[in-house]
């Protein structure tokens, strides 16, 4: 039977050289990379309101018996909310259950940021791929050729 290949952009990334932990996503799709860059903008407005919860929560400095700030439950709930939140948002962009691909059951704030730091580049060099296509002198062209044969 004949078949047919189609390239179709998607990526599969192992998370940390794991070959069970692979991220798959379509950089080049053009709804893929909307979304993800809508994202990016939600998570820049959400990081604004919780610096605003941080600040109030850090402006209370009174110590507990152990020496721990008296706030320390919502100080904690902040993170895990915001870990949540940001696993949330990532599995709608890549899929249910890509958090838990990518992170596990971790908590830690710093390890969204190394994630986005890791992935953007893929998502950028897809895009300027596509972006190319349309702007280098070959299509602008066919472009050409494709209105004076109209």
């Amino acid at each position: 039977m004949d078949s047919l290949q189609i390239n179709t952009g998607e990526k599969r990334i192992a998370i940390n050289n794991d070959p069970t932990r692979v991220l798959v996503f379509n950089p080049s799709d053009v709804i893929f990379a909307e979304r993800f860059y809508k994202l990016i903008g939600e998570f820049e407005a959400k990081f604004t309101e919780y610096q605003t919860k941080a600040k109030a929560i850090e402006a209370v400095t009174d110590n507990d018996a152990n020496g721990l700030p008296v706030n320390t439950d919502e100080r904690i709930e902040l993170i895990k909310n915001a870990c949540l939140y940001i696993k949330e948002r990532i599995d709608i962009l890549f899929g249910i259950g890509s958090s838990q691909i990518i992170f596990g059951d971790a908590m830690n704030l710093d390890m969204f940021s190394e994630f986005f730091t890791g992935i953007t580049p893929f998502i950028q060099q897809a895009r300027s791929t596509k972006i190319a296509q349309y702007t280098t002198v070959a299509s602008a062209k066919r472009n050409k050729h494709k209105r004076v044969a109209k």
